[in-house]
């Protein structure tokens, strides 16, 4: 009996023996077939996402567009190593339609070495990125590859882009219907009380949510939407949300932010605080640091620029023996 016991012991300690490399094998095998592009999950480490697309850090303010615009307006870009050549080809195209916008100076450029820039990522479930430049690498996540106008609005984003129905004076032009929206999402709908903005509300903006955004419904219906446009633009009713193009106020706005260097500012309803007691704050001349008269605003203006006037009414009597031109791409200038 004994002689079977140790017989039977044999067997075994064998055939674990021969069968233990292969499962060991077995299990460096899976390793090494892991997919090089698969996409990445989750909100980075001391962020949040808000407006379903918003990475910030946690209690960082919000507004529509920032002003923390990129450093000489350009944007340092790299690609995560999960990003295939065919996505890369993608987000290359989507920044070329930004670059593409008449008198902009915005420049993406591939990374060589600087600090700051933004890195493409592919996602697993969903499109995000930071607002603006935020110091170091910022990761610009995608999923949605095949739409070049998704990938268009995080880069946006990354400029400094917040989405057009926060705007402060929106409710004048939609009406949210929050009873409608998924429970805990209508945060996706807060205005930004402080933001700056520019321009008319744009429907048409690519940076607007669609109709039928956080809807508990769906498909949703007119009853069911939780965006109405007011009248009388209720005609842009299906223009809100389009992922096809950029508007003309986009294009207009992201020159603004990212002008060319030649270009100056005057803005006489500019009212923001002087940064510190004794600075003059409207010296620069620049889209955030605007001249409030004319007068000043042909002092700033390097020879041979351009000077862009906001709406108002202005004196504009005197004589002017520098070479210049004026501007007011949103019309309503009048000078006296």
């Amino acid at each position: 009996m004994k002689k079977l016991d140790i017989r039977y012991l044999i067997v075994c300690s064998l055939f674990l023996l021969l069968t233990l490399p292969f499962n060991v094998m077995a299990q460096d095998g899976a390793g090494d077939a892991e997919d090089p592009y698969a996409p990445v999950t989750g909100i980075p480490e001391g962020y949040k996402l808000i407006e379903e697309d918003i990475l910030v850090r946690i209690n960082e303010p919000e507004g529509t567009f920032d002003n923390n615009q990129w450093s000489n307006k350009r944007v340092p870009y790299t690609f995560h190593s999960n990003v295939n050549q065919t996505n890369r080809n993608r987000a290359i195209a989507a920044m070329n339609e930004i670059e593409a916008i008449s008198d902009t100076a915005v420049d993406f450029r591939p990374r060589n070495g600087e600090s700051n820039y933004v890195r493409f990522v592919s996602h697993a479930t969903s499109n995000n990125s930071q607002v603006g430049m935020k110091g170091g690498r910022q990761d610009i996540n995608i999923v949605s590859w095949s739409s070049k106008f998704i990938i268009v609005h995080e880069c946006l984003h990354a400029l400094g882009f917040w989405h057009e129905q926060s705007r402060p004076d929106r409710d004048s032009f939609v009406t949210i219907h929050f009873s409608r929206v998924q429970d805990g999402k209508s945060h996706n709908f807060d205005k930004k009380s402080s933001a700056d903005v520019y321009g008319q509300y744009d429907f048409d903006s690519v940076m607007h949510y669609g109709q039928c955004a956080f809807s508990k419904n769906s498909p949703c219906s007119s009853s069911t939407r939780t965006i109405t446009v007011k009248s009388p633009n209720t005609s842009k009713q299906s223009a809100i949300g389009q992922r096809s193009k950029l508007s003309d106020l986009d294009k207009l706005t992201v020159t603004m932010l990212y002008p060319p260097s030649s270009w100056r500012f005057v803005n006489g309803s500019y009212s923001k605080a002087p940064p510190a007691s004794g600075f003059s704050f409207f010296q620069l001349g620049t889209f955030f640091l605007p001249t409030k008269t004319i007068s000043k605003g042909v002092s700033v203006v390097p020879t041979g620029g351009t000077l862009i006037i906001q709406p108002g009414t202005y004196n504009g009597n005197g004589t002017y023996n520098k070479k210049m031109t004026f501007k007011a791409p949103l019309g309503g200038v009048t000078l006296n």
